[in-house]
């Protein structure tokens, strides 16, 4: 199944509590939180209402846009979905308004740094968001990897075919097989391996832990 991009607009008049009843839920979701420190986040929260009567939508306030909607769409707050490999090697979003929820402090994270790079475990969702037996598709930095569950074990491969390249997360799981929705050819979500030759695809570390489930790559500055 793919990822869902479910994003909520904002009217004039919007409170920074209502951007923080809206925000909360769906950033947990992520791995993430508001940052410890009460007074940073709501400073930045009320740069985003200002930047919402200027423009219609809450932008992030730390980044600029190019005018090109579907560039813009990916600093529209929050932006995690669109950038999960760089800001889980930072711990937080590129303002720090949000932080990953292993931080307790994060008046140590504040302001904009150099876009990292190296291999970086990256927090994709929730456990209990993937049944056991099921699929599903997650979008991390450029890579395009689908996330399986076979029983209580968790496992990660690119999520494109090699024969057509079809979305392997929309195929049918079973066992440790995954079989394409187009042709139906079979690929091993443990090690990517397939029984065509040069088939094969990548598959990513995955690791859980309070909950979540990580997956890591290699990014690159």
């Amino acid at each position: 199944m793919s990822e869902p991009r479910v994003r909520r607009r904002f009217a004039p008049g919007t409170t920074i509590e209502d951007l923080k009843e809206y925000m909360g839920p769906f950033v947990d979701r992520l791995g993430y939180k508001f940052n410890t420190e009460s007074w940073f986040v709501d400073d930045v929260l009320t740069s985003e209402l200002e930047i919402l009567e200027q423009t219609g939508d809450v932008y992030c306030p730390c980044r600029v846009r190019t005018g090109d909607p579907k560039e813009d769409v990916k600093i529209i707050c929050p932006c995690i979905p669109f950038h999960r490999d760089e800001f889980a090697a930072i711990k937080k979003c590129w303002c720090g308004l949000f932080v990953l929820k292993e931080v307790e402090d994060g008046s140590e994270l504040f302001g904009v740094i150099e876009e990292p790079s190296g291999e970086v475990e990256v927090p994709v969702f929730r456990v209990e968001d993937l049944p056991p037996g099921q699929i599903r598709h997650v979008k991390v930095g450029k890579a395009d990897i689908a996330v399986a569950r076979v029983g209580d074990e968790f496992f990660a491969l690119s999520n494109v075919c090699r024969h057509a390249f079809a979305p392997l997360a929309d195929g049918f799981l079973d066992g440790y097989h995954v079989m394409c929705p187009w042709h139906g050819w079979r690929y091993d979500v443990r090690d990517g391996t397939t029984d065509h030759p040069d088939a094969d695809v990548r598959t990513y570390p995955v690791t859980v832990r309070e909950g979540h489930v990580f997956v890591t790559v290699r990014i690159r500055g």
